[in-house]
């Protein structure tokens, strides 16, 4: 009984302790929450002009630039820098709840819904008003603040100006068609990948050294531009705002990046600056065994879908065969006979046959391979086959001619399939026609 007595005691006290941690944030002058949330609300619906905030979801990112106008009816208008969330929305329903403290709440999906999927953050804040006017909104159980401060004509002017960087952003985007992209400054050279729902951009640049560096940053809108959330300092440069100028298909001006120059984003059908060794490795010149890679049979996997329109064109021709693959072979045979090819393996449907009769094989089709950088090759087919190709030749150059056109392709590292590299042969005429190729041989040399 007394072991009963002491638990019931201890847990009482326990209880205690809870009770002190709930905090009364209620005036007593008010009432009740539910005035303090009819109070809050008329607070909300009373600026006119409406309130803005710049909201970090999660510490170290970028913010997003939010307009809002209350209305008495329970809905709001909202508009945002988040990307496709630019246009006005309205009629969303908002409300002033909670159980311990009054909480804003946006119930209708919206912008606020789209930032907390894509970047965390959250719809439902704890509410409290400031002695300047202000409110805080701090996340459920969070402890991060964000203010919302009433708008004037000129912080809603800011948050438009914002809108129009996103949009020209996305619409370059959406217009440009080239493989690569590329930041090009009058003291650096870099290519680049913007997520603008996450609002991060990755740099990869050459260092002093010829060595690649990458870094990713987070990144803000402001008006004509991006700040980055910390400074990008290649060699002995820096850059903290890129400004904006304007756009076209595929290029976008620059008209601030610190002391790294002015210049462009460029979508392009070459890279900003060379892959190292990528030419070297394919073409094999004085290497120990030959340079052998190929396709598999999903298509998409293989082929650009631009490319893979003429490979099926290609495929066509060779009387319904049931597979239709791609291999490379450079520096292939022995001295000094050595020769570079594209050759076809082909199966034929059973009870089928080409026409001299074969119901599978390879056909070979003979190019040579001219260095001009460390990652441009030029690519020449010779025009010559063996009598089982020779009746193909024709469908053959066609589909050559977009994957190596006289410009030459890039030689793209593209990761790992499981222990093998593979890499993408890029058009440098039109980009929008590469293949990417698993290599054989060499085994375990990597250009990653």
């Amino acid at each position: 009984m007394k072991r009963l007595f002491t638990m019931i005691f201890l847990l009482s006290i326990g209880l205690m302790a809870c009770e002190k941690q709930i905090e009364n944030i209620i005036p007593v002058e008010v009432g009740g929450l539910p005035e303090l949330q009819a109070k809050y609300k008329q607070q909300l619906v009373a600026s006119t002009d409406g309130w803005v905030i710049d909201y970090v979801p999660v510490a170290g990112q970028g913010s997003i630039a939010i307009w809002l106008k209350f209305n008495a009816d329970g809905t709001a208008n909202i508009i945002t820098d988040y990307n496709g969330f630019t246009s006005e929305q309205t009629n969303i329903r908002y409300r002033l709840g909670g159980v311990y403290a009054p909480e804003l709440i946006f119930e209708t999906y919206s912008a606020w819904h789209a930032i907390a999927e894509n970047m965390g953050g959250a719809f439902e804040f704890t509410i409290s008003f400031n002695t300047d006017g202000s409110a805080s909104l701090k996340t459920i159980n969070g402890t991060v603040k964000h203010t919302l401060k009433k708008a004037t004509a000129a912080s809603k002017a800011d948050v438009i100006a914002k809108i129009a960087v996103v949009n020209l952003i996305e619409n370059f985007n959406k217009n440009a068609s080239g493989y690569f992209k590329n930041l090009m400054l009058t003291n650096i050279s870099a290519f680049f990948e913007l997520n603008p729902s996450a609002r991060t951009i990755k740099l990869t640049w050459l260092d002093a050294g010829g060595n690649t560096v990458s870094e990713q940053f987070t990144y803000s809108n402001v008006a004509n531009g991006i700040a980055l959330n910390k400074p990008w300092k290649p060699l002995n440069l820096q850059v903290d705002v890129i400004k904006f100028g304007q756009a076209s298909t595929n290029e976008m001006t620059i008209t601030e990046a610190g002391n790294a120059g002015t210049g462009k984003i460029a979508v392009d059908h070459v890279p900003a600056f060379p892959y190292h060794g990528t030419a070297d490795y394919f073409i094999q010149q004085n290497g120990a065994v030959r340079f052998y890679a190929y396709t598999l049979a999903t298509g998409s996997d293989y082929y650009s879908p631009a490319l893979e329109v003429e490979f099926q064109k290609l495929k066509s021709k060779f009387s319904g065969a049931t597979t239709f693959l791609s291999q490379l072979y450079n520096h292939n045979g022995t001295a000094p006979n050595f020769t570079n090819s594209i050759q076809f393996r082909y199966v034929m449907p059973a009870g089928s046959t080409l026409h001299d009769g074969s119901s599978s094989g390879w056909i070979p089709y003979y190019y040579n391979l001219t260095k001009l950088d460390e990652s441009h090759v030029v690519v020449t087919p010779t025009g010559t086959t063996n009598n089982l190709g020779t009746p193909f030749l024709a469908d053959v150059n066609a589909f050559l001619s977009y994957i190596f056109p006289p410009e030459g392709v890039t030689i793209v590292p593209y990761g790992r399939a499981g222990a093998l590299q593979r890499i993408r042969l890029v058009s440098r005429k039109d980009s929008k026609y590469y293949m990417m190729v698993t290599v054989s041989t060499p085994a375990g040399v990597y250009i990653d």
